[in-house]
């Protein structure tokens, strides 16, 4: 089962205000998330829009979601968790490569 790295737990716990006692399990993120969007779809849905578009979730994806009765901000959570997998897993497979002598100034 795929985790998230420490850098993608980091995000959402300073994007999304989570501590790190919600980032111990997919369960639990996917909860803390759930329900820090319901909070913002309620209260300031601009904001939960500009965060979408910063972590560089599918529009897509999001509109598919919204067009959705039932569950949208789990929905929501879930496409949040997966993007962060997917950050996660090209950071570990690209890593921090040296640069080539030929292309270092």
């Amino acid at each position: 089962m795929e985790e998230l790295d420490n850098h993608a737990k980091s995000s959402l716990s300073q994007g999304f205000d989570l501590t790190e006692a919600q980032l111990i399990s997919k369960e639990k993120i996917l909860a803390a998330l759930s329900e820090r969007i319901s909070q913002l779809m309620a209260g300031n849905p601009d904001q939960l829009f500009s965060m979408l578009y910063r972590l560089d979730i599918s529009e897509k994806k999001i509109k598919l979601v919204l067009q959705q009765q039932e569950d949208i901000s789990l929905h929501l959570a879930t496409l949040i968790y997966e993007r962060q997998l997917e950050k996660a897993a090209s950071r570990k497979h690209f890593g921090r490569q040296e640069p080539d002598d030929e292309l270092s100034w």
